[in-house]
């Protein structure tokens, strides 16, 4: 009786660390598909950052040196959470024209054949996907600049207030506004509109019928369930991408607060 409990244990033990394990490999692999930055410490995260980029010996020195400090490290931080965002965007809508392409036929649910309609969405998502690719790499040309270094607050031995200091404070809050449309404005629109038309349309393009029993039965479901993961994940991505930008708006007011009025 003493052995059935030792048992219980090791049995849930065994399963527990089945599951940790596969998560684990679960996670790497979105890594790798997605091309995540590593954001364990400042030192692992410029490592990782080199293994996506080529970077020089004074590039490698000039991140180095921000992260000996707390606001370099922030800074480093901020910038590798910016890129993987914007990799993640990247390699989701990629996934969506391939989606498009592949498993929605939404003018075949009214009854019309508009090829037209199919080519448009595909390419929208390939021009969204090539719009987050370019702002991860502006992320890494900001992070390699370093951040901006604001002038004296005032000037003439502390009598004035300096104008460039409020203007290099205004400069600075520009990147989050940016952010903050691109995340509200254009991907929070477009996976929502990939959630709708993959939901309505969602079909392989290859009549499942067409195909021997049980083939034709079996592409159904599985096309009918990836979809509907799909439409799930951009429903979770549209809802996150709204997160994103009221994070980055509060970025943006947090650095108004440094005006010297």
């Amino acid at each position: 009786m003493a052995a059935e409990p030792e048992h219980l244990l090791d049995s849930v033990t065994s399963r527990y660390a089945a599951g940790r394990n596969i998560f684990t490999r679960t996670l790497s692999f979105v890594r790798r598909s997605t091309f995540q930055i590593d954001k364990s410490s400042p030192a692992e995260t410029i490592d990782s950052i080199g293994k996506e980029f080529p970077l020089d010996d004074a590039q490698r020195k000039t991140l180095n040196d921000l992260a000996v400090t707390k606001d370099g490290a922030a800074f480093i931080d901020e910038k590798a959470q910016a890129m993987n965002r914007a990799a993640f965007h990247r390699s989701a809508f990629a996934l969506n024209a391939m989606v498009q392409l592949g498993f929605v036929d939404l003018a075949a649910q009214v009854s019309a054949s508009l090829p037209q309609l199919k080519l448009a969405l595909v390419a929208a998502n390939l021009v969204i996907a090539a719009i987050a690719h370019f702002e991860r790499r502006d992320n890494l040309q900001a992070l390699l600049a370093g951040p901006n270094a604001l002038p004296p607050r005032r000037r003439l031995w502390g009598l004035l207030p300096n104008p460039n200091y409020n203007r290099a404070v205004k400069k600075s809050s520009h990147p989050y506004a940016k952010s903050a449309w691109k995340e509200n404005s254009l991907y929070r629109p477009a996976y929502f509109a990939n959630a709708a038309t993959i939901f309505l349309g969602g079909q392989f393009i290859l009549p499942p019928e067409r195909l021997i029993f049980p083939f034709g039965f079996i592409l159904g479901k599985v096309a009918g369930l990836f979809t509907t993961l799909i439409t799930m994940f951009d429903v979770w991505r549209g809802v996150k991408a709204g997160d994103d930008a009221r994070l980055a708006r509060e970025r943006e007011v947090s650095v108004y607060r440094d005006l010297d009025i």
